[in-house]
């Protein structure tokens, strides 16, 4: 949305494709980002679009890109069946979460069951929490959520614990219990979450859970077209949000670095303006404004004037 907002501010012909998997469209509130803090998801993206819809030169499609692939003067994207060309192309695809296999997930996802500690942690404060996850990070994830809740449980939901000497001494240092028993269900009262209850019908107590399975980048159309990837399958950028493509550019979770809203958002914009500058010098679509000069090559290519008598 930052991106196609400042494209559109450029006054380039920008097709927005909108594949409706907002990550956190889930969440009750949204926390953290200056001006919006406790707005809902739903609300900053009915916002996001009004302002993009007042640029003329861009133009929102709700689907998904099937395929996508480079051609001679751009690229060329299916959607739906039809065929969508253009000159330069930006990847904005987020992030894939695993989620918790909990009975009464759903009705919990995004008001007491969250997967960012940075996001949620503060409604956490002082309170009992879980962290559902088995993998060795999930230690350094539970200490994190020390920062405010007063005590955390590790719940493997069955899966065997993957921490090793060093991550299970650290947990039982701050006084973190990893339990392995499967989960049975989270229990609730009043709409509110009061713990969980597992197998063997134990009870821990906890007003939050928190999540940390696996989150995977959305990057398959990115490797279609030969984008470089990190080792973490992130796609790798320039600090303008270029690609290892010429003409490609990736903002957001599907990047390296932190996962936010506003850093996305701010990502956006950097690539957004540096995609449109890009396109300096080139013929405009039709209906659309010429885009301006290129500043450097005009002024290296200029010869000086000659001096004044």
């Amino acid at each position: 949305m930052a991106a196609a907002m400042w494209l559109g501010r450029y006054r380039r012909k920008t097709l927005l494709i909108d594949g409706g998997h907002q990550r956190n469209l889930p969440a009750a509130r949204s926390h953290g980002y200056l001006t919006q803090d406790g707005a809902t998801p739903a609300d900053i993206l009915s916002a996001a679009r009004k302002d993009v819809a007042r640029y003329p030169t861009v133009t929102t499609l709700e689907g998904a890109v099937a395929e996508i692939a480079a051609t001679d003067d751009g690229f060329v994207a299916q959607i739906d069946g039809v065929e969508h060309r253009a000159r330069r192309i930006l990847f904005a695809t987020g992030v894939e979460d695993s989620f918790p296999d909990v009975p009464g997930f759903d009705g919990l996802y995004g008001k007491s069951v969250f997967h960012c500690p940075c996001c949620d942690g503060y409604e956490a404060r002082d309170k009992d929490v879980v962290a559902i996850g088995w993998g060795e990070h999930v230690a350094g994830y539970s200490l994190d959520l020390l920062d405010w809740g007063a005590r955390v449980t590790v719940l493997t939901n069955g899966e065997r614990w993957e921490g090793d000497g060093a991550c299970s001494t650290a947990l039982r240092r701050h006084r973190v219990e990893v339990s392995e028993e499967p989960i049975r269900e989270f229990t609730t009262a009043d709409d509110e979450m009061r713990g969980v209850t597992l197998a063997s019908g134990r009870f821990v107590p906890a007003a939050l859970a928190f999540f940390s399975i696996a989150h995977v980048p959305r990057t398959s159309l990115a490797r279609q077209l030969g984008c470089r990837l990190d080792d973490d399958g992130y796609i790798s950028t320039d600090e303008h949000g270029a690609t290892s493509i010429t003409g490609v550019y990736a903002a957001g979770d599907v990047t390296p670095g932190e996962q936010l809203v506003q850093v996305a958002a701010a990502q956006g914009a950097v690539a957004g303006i540096a995609c449109a500058m890009s396109l300096r010098g080139e013929d405009a679509p039709e209906g659309t404004p010429p885009p301006g000069p290129d500043p450097e090559k005009e002024i290296e290519g200029a010869a000086p004037d000659p001096p004044k008598l």
